[in-house]
């Protein structure tokens, strides 16, 4: 049982080393002039996430500049926490992670494997009684931080059972973020199939280039060089041949025509502006003081589509949405750093309402959820939502008008977008279903967690109810 447990310090189970317990390096040596474009990783609190895996936009430094700093690397079974900022969170490093480095807000620990599993410490951080006991050492005057980090460290108090009992209880819980992170991975392999396809068809225009050449027909300068990269696939493909031309291509013209708003698109597409080809903040009707499923900012990630976090609470306010809405953050530095999600996760007839630093996009006649969720991701729409962004600095938020100032190439007649549709859809759909078992096991972790560690539930009844969410 729980009582029985010993309640003991963290430093007391470090590892007996150097550089078990440190923090990462102050003063100018981290300044953002040292870092590179590519090296070792650099964690920072932006990079931990609700779950095993890291997140977010990194930087790095060269492995000669965090070799000078050997206590501040990383390896395999250390536990990270930030003792500035993001307080109350904790990452586990694993074996798939490589050389890394922490930054200066963070502090690391290593536990001595012959008395602490490290994934039972990082489950029990993860608990709200772990992150409660991190809290407690902590000022939340000005920006949140722990005074003194690594004598507070050392301090933190945790309940320890036997060795063996550690690693049963990681054993559980780790099955379940496995699969989390299985479909989290399956998830990012179907985002960028997709998002490859729309860029193919909608920006560069591959198909058109492609028919254009096998035609024999002009292709204008400013698409030479693409042309020649496709003249080149097109070869080792052995694609020339008119009678292997893919099925899909009929549907595409073989020649290009010049546009004022966007130069040379295919003959015979329209231009048309973001806010007249899908709709944009759309009307919806919801009562107030109505339950319903709720999310804010930090629920959108910053790569994929997947919502998370997703609560129910009375209606006083915010941005409404229906399933296949694509939410798109307008305000700094969330638009910058990536956050978009697809509704969903929303039953039946369901209304969801969030931040109001949302931006709603909505489906038009035959241009789908598939279509607006590529062109959310399409960095050169959202190079062009951040630089239209206006207000004082640290609140700048995109304005709905600007949405009228990006232009797309969109067809004429019936055939492609029905194709992209249809292509994409079966990927969509499997998104959606990896997003809602990866909600459900995450609901099973967390629920499980408290329960093992307060001795309510056992080992043998735990596996059972993992096994029955298989």
């Amino acid at each position: 049982m729980r009582d029985e447990w010993p309640r003991i310090q963290l430093g007391q189970v470090a590892a007996d080393e150097d550089g078990a317990i440190a923090i990462g390096p102050f003063g100018s040596r981290m300044k953002a002039n040292v870092y590179v474009p590519f090296g070792i990783p650099v964690i920072r609190g932006t990079n931990i996430s609700q779950d095993m895996a890291f997140k977010g936009n990194w930087v790095y430094v060269t492995s000669k500049f965090a070799d000078k700093m050997p206590n501040c690397i990383v390896r395999t079974g250390d536990l990270v926490f930030p003792h500035r900022g993001a307080i109350g969170e904790v990452a586990l490093i694993g074996s798939e992670h490589g050389k890394m480095i922490i930054s200066t807000s963070m502090m690391k620990y290593r536990p001595n494997p012959k008395l602490a599993d490290s994934r039972f410490l990082f489950y029990y951080f993860r608990s709200p009684e772990g992150r409660s006991e991190i809290l407690k050492f902590s000022s939340q005057v000005g920006t949140p931080g722990i005074g003194q980090p690594l004598t507070s460290l050392r301090q933190f108090n945790i309940p320890l059972p036997s060795l063996p009992i550690q690693q049963e209880i990681a054993e559980i819980l780790s099955s379940l973020d496995i699969k989390i992170e299985h479909n989290r991975c399956m998830n990012e392999t179907l985002e960028a199939i997709t998002k490859a396809l729309f860029k193919n068809w909608f920006v560069d225009f591959d198909p058109v280039i492609d028919n254009a050449i096998r035609m024999g027909n002009l292709i204008p300068d400013e698409i030479s060089e693409r042309a020649e990269m496709r003249r080149t696939v097109l070869e080792q493909s052995q694609n020339a041949d008119a009678n292997n031309t893919p099925a899909f291509h009929y549907l595409f013209p073989n020649e290009f025509e010049f546009t004022e708003e966007m130069g040379w698109i295919p003959s015979g597409w329209m231009v048309k502006s973001v806010d007249k080809a899908i709709e944009v903040n759309p009307r919806v009707q919801l009562k107030k003081n109505t339950i319903a499923p709720f999310i804010d900012m930090k629920a959108l990630p910053t790569s994929g589509f997947s919502v998370t976090e997703i609560t129910g609470k009375p209606y006083s306010g915010g941005t409404k949405f229906i399933n296949g809405d694509v939410l798109l953050a307008r305000i700094t530095p969330c638009l910058e750093n990536g956050k978009t999600g697809i509704v969903d996760f929303l039953e039946g007839g369901e209304i969801g309402f969030g931040s109001t630093e949302f931006i709603v996009l909505r489906g038009k006649k035959n241009i789908k959820t598939p279509y607006i969720a590529c062109l959310a991701r399409y960095p050169g729409f959202r190079d062009h939502c951040i630089q239209s962004m206006v207000g004082s600095s640290g609140r700048q938020r995109v304005q709905n008008d600007s949405l009228s100032n990006f232009f797309l190439a969109l067809p004429t007649k019936p055939g492609v977008l029905e194709k992209f549709n249809g292509l994409t859809r079966n990927s969509f759909e499997k998104i959606t279903q990896n997003s809602k078992q990866g909600r459900l096991l995450s609901r099973i972790r967390d629920t499980l967690l408290p329960k093992l560690l307060s001795g309510e539930i056992r080992i043998p009844e735990a596996e059972k109810i993992v096994e029955a969410a298989e």
